[in-house]
């Protein structure tokens, strides 16, 4: 294979690559993968680059097993925060934590009595906050609950702190905003890892309004993201949230869509439910671990259905987050209404997560055409306690990959990151050997491969750029220390990435 510029220009045996080179008068730099094996680089095509940096220079909770190492955790932070900022923590998950042990306003008061903490749990759909910070944003026992959003409280009616869905947004929007400083030293740690993960291609969500997981305190994501888009070396397809468009037309022909394909704003994002994580994915049957409910839409069906329309009609793709098995079928009841009314050739509307879905369901996204980003690593979160959280009937109706591509729907891979770590050879084992958790519903590895590469280029509508080592695409590709393909199925999770190769440039920090 021959790079030249950008651009996979040759492929072919050794003895022509160097006739063509001759004929073409190219100089050439010989790279001898030495058995190692070259894959067209991988895409991620839904991440949220904004909430990375934030993630990054706050008090991270990934992998702690108890309320002692959370305040552990939660005090060594507080001294690298400006008096002015509030003490953040992010990957708060209760779940796994020991009975008894949960975090509320309480338990957070003990810990920073006066000083304002907010606490992202691993989901992003809920925050957890201390009385200062229900002081500060002058929220209080009356406080009703918002459309689309429940505010948590004690067993007396008072405030616990916890607040779900777009309730999320009564405290955010206070949160001042963290120094400029400490954001850009954030930003190099955050999109490191993308090149080290072999990812030359990212799908990014910002939102330009309040909204969305971070509410008004996010609001100006997609305005701010060409101040740090020098930082990421990927080619970039942005997927904008809002209620209105007004967002996605503010980029389209700006400085940020760029001819080249380096950066190109074309969807629109619609959140229509939550999470199994909080309980707040729309399900057809309450939740077996807690019968009291069964989760929400977050928007009406006819506020989901307007913003349809607009984005249907002014070409836009849509992106639709859904994640609950009712949440599911509400959305493409609406999809089966727009594409009557207004009939698309390859729109290519797809859904975000659809992490549960029976086979009649399935079928009914196959005939509308709509495509499917999921996100493998959701099953390593949640496989301790998922079941629980479902019920033995529903549980093999998670994560149904096996169903999803035999119903012939595109399905294309990614990490949510933050709320998932980028890395994509985990991601491949846990599509294909799912952690042993419904293990019939995983895929051969070469469909793991496609969700990442041919799939995702897709959905992205960028197949004729990305996706496969051809001639005329880019030369974006990643170096594995094996062929996917040829080692046992239980050992993709072994493979390493060895270099990255972005627009045919190396990527140093991706080396080994």
């Amino acid at each position: 294979m021959v790079t030249l510029d950008d651009r996979i220009v040759f492929t072919g045996d050794m003895s022509d690559a160097l006739q063509w080179a001759k004929t073409k008068n190219v100089p050439l730099t010989d790279y001898d993968l030495a058995g190692a094996a070259a894959l067209p680089g991988f895409i991620d095509g839904h991440l949220h680059p904004l909430p990375m940096i934030f993630f990054a220079m706050n008090a991270n909770f990934e992998g702690a097993k108890d309320m002692d190492e959370i305040r552990e955790r939660l005090l060594l932070h507080v001294k690298d925060v400006e008096p002015d900022e509030w003490i953040i923590g992010v990957q708060y998950e209760g779940k796994k934590m020991p009975d008894g042990q949960t975090l509320t306003r309480r338990a957070l008061d003990e810990i920073c009595p006066d000083r304002p903490v907010l606490i992202y749990a691993r989901d992003g759909h809920c925050v957890i906050v201390n009385s200062c910070v229900l002081q500060q944003a002058g929220i209080h026992d009356q406080t009703q609950d918002p459309e689309g959003g429940s505010i948590g409280r004690y067993d007396d009616g008072t405030l616990n702190g916890l607040f779900h869905e777009k309730a999320a947004g009564l405290p955010l929007q206070h949160m001042p905003r963290p120094s400029r400083n400490r954001m850009l030293k954030a930003s190099v740690v955050a999109f490191e890892s993308l090149a080290k993960n072999g990812i030359t291609s990212i799908g990014t969500m910002l939102q330009s309004d309040e909204e969305g997981p971070g509410g008004a305190a996010s609001q100006r994501e997609s305005l701010f993201f060409p101040n740090i888009r020098h930082l990421i070396p990927q080619s970039v397809y942005s997927i904008i949230i809002g209620k209105t468009l007004d967002g996605i037309n503010a980029l389209v022909g700006s400085s940020v869509d760029t001819e080249e394909g380096k950066t190109q704003p074309r969807a629109f994002k619609i959140f229509a439910d939550g999470t199994f994580g909080s309980c707040t994915a729309c399900m057809s049957e309450p939740y077996a671990d807690k019968t009291c409910t069964h989760g929400y839409m977050t928007l009406s069906d006819d506020e989901i259905y307007s913003r349809m329309t607009a984005a249907h009609l002014a070409g836009y793709q849509i992106c639709i987050h859904a994640v609950g098995d009712q949440g599911i079928a509400n959305c493409v009841d609406l999809f089966e209404r727009l594409l009557e009314e207004y009939p698309r050739h390859d729109h290519r509307h797809r859904i975000e997560h659809a992490s549960i879905a029976s086979k009649p369901l399935i079928r009914r996204i196959a005939r509308l055409g709509l495509g499917i980003c999921t996100q493998p690593l959701f099953i390593r979160s949640e496989k301790d306690w998922l079941g629980k959280r479902l019920g033995a009937e529903r549980s093999g109706m998670a994560y149904p990959f096996r169903d999803y591509l035999d119903a012939g729907i595109t399905l294309g891979g990614s990490s949510d990151a933050p709320i998932e770590d980028t890395d994509v050879i985990a991601a491949l084992d846990y599509a294909v050997n799912r952690g042993g958790y419904h293990p019939e519903q995983g895929i051969t590895p070469m469909e793991a491969v496609s969700m990442f590469t041919r799939n995702a280029a897709f959905l992205q509508f960028e197949e004729a750029e990305k996706g496969a080592l051809e001639v005329g695409k880019r030369a974006d590709i990643v170096v594995l220390s094996h062929n996917p393909l040829d080692v046992a199925p239980q050992d993709i999770g072994k493979l390493k990435v060895l270099r990255t190769m972005i627009g045919g440039a190396f990527v140093e920090s991706a080396a080994a």
